[in-house]
């Protein structure tokens, strides 16, 4: 589908393109598991979007396997995305919308298990309830495939992090499942957000945190909390986050109209601030810019604890900076998913 374009300025990065070597063998690996999995056909123009090569320039340095199953967990979350977007009244349904989530957070909590013989059995059955665990969130049945592809890829998580570590993944999943509520809210009241709300909540709702958190998994950055909470990377992490969703909220800027989804900082800016839209694109370049000579600062002044440390702290910041960068060269080099115009 061809989207409607705009021309958006060159967004300043300073940091340099990096991407893993994997990148090719990592696409094959995913493809091969959502086929395995029946995801792609939900995922709106799969092999056109190239999630691995975004994977790859986000951790260039991971070890091929973990680099398979951050790619795998991201490609789940971009479904969970377009799910959350679907413009159709069943998907949007907040009673749907929530029984998928409960089902979500049934696996990340509380062990619950889906497989693909659940969703073979919905399939052929047209039974409403097939599996225990299906009883308990009675979920729609073309959702049993994405339970089962979730369980997967969580058993793989847990295979290979800490306690800790997924305690504080499952903490951000339900960051991300209130926002998708409070964007939901939103939609079914035909409410635009303020830019102040919409700030606050569009990096929960594009799981830029999650990103960030899987630095851990992906290239095996291991920091207490109390560094990764220190003022400098608390704040670096933020922004890598709005600079991630203030870029893609740009080049997704024609998709989003065509599909009538008004959660855009373009959309928002220029509702709130009564401008055409070239001008509302020209703010957005403009924060996004702002920010990123923020994040530049603070990159370039990291806090200093002991060597060991030292060297930890600055691969964190690092790969925050392959987030960041590795973000647009995806948008503009490797995807067809936004098809937009952008211009120096």
């Amino acid at each position: 589908m061809l989207y409607p374009t705009f021309s958006i300025p060159a967004l300043y990065c300073p940091f340099n393109s990096q991407i893993s070597p994997y990148a090719s063998a990592v696409e094959t690996h995913t493809t091969q598991w959502v086929e395995r999995f029946g995801l792609h056909e939900a995922i709106r123009g799969y092999r056109e979007a190239k999630f691995a090569y975004m994977t790859s320039r986000f951790y260039p340095t991971a070890e091929y396997g973990r680099l398979c199953l951050a790619n795998d967990l991201l490609v789940l979350l971009f479904l969970m995305d377009d799910i959350f977007d679907n413009k159709d009244e069943e998907a949007q349904h907040p009673e749907n919308l929530k029984k998928l989530l409960y089902a979500c957070l049934g696996i990340l909590k509380d062990g619950h298990c889906y497989t693909l013989e659940d969703w073979h059995s919905r399939q052929q059955s047209g039974q409403d309830i097939v599996h225990k665990s299906i009883t308990q969130a009675m979920v729609a049945k073309e959702h049993v495939n994405i339970l089962a592809a979730l369980t997967d890829v969580w058993q793989r998580v847990q295979a290979c992090t800490s306690a800790g570590y997924q305690q504080a993944f499952v903490q951000d999943m339900l960051k991300l499942f209130n926002a998708v509520n409070w964007q939901n809210q939103n939609v079914n009241a035909d409410r635009m957000p303020s830019v102040a709300d919409y700030i606050e909540s569009r990096p929960l709702i594009g799981g830029a945190h999650i990103a960030a958190t899987l630095i851990e998994l992906a290239e095996q950055v291991h920091l207490p909390e109390d560094i990764i909470n220190h003022k400098k990377l608390s704040n670096l992490t933020m922004l890598c986050g709005h600079l991630g969703c203030w870029a893609n909220d740009l080049y997704s800027l024609g998709k989003e109209l065509e599909q009538g989804d008004t959660h855009n900082l373009v959309l928002v800016i220029r509702e709130e601030r009564q401008l055409d839209i070239e001008a509302a694109i020209n703010e957005t370049v403009r924060l996004h810019n702002q920010e990123m000579i923020q994040f530049e600062r603070i990159f370039h002044s990291l806090p200093t604890f002991d060597d060991k440390t030292d060297e930890e702290v600055y691969k964190y910041a690092f790969c925050l900076a392959m987030i960041v960068r590795g973000n647009i060269d995806w948008s503009l080099q490797d995807t067809a998913r936004y098809q937009q115009q952008v211009y120096a």
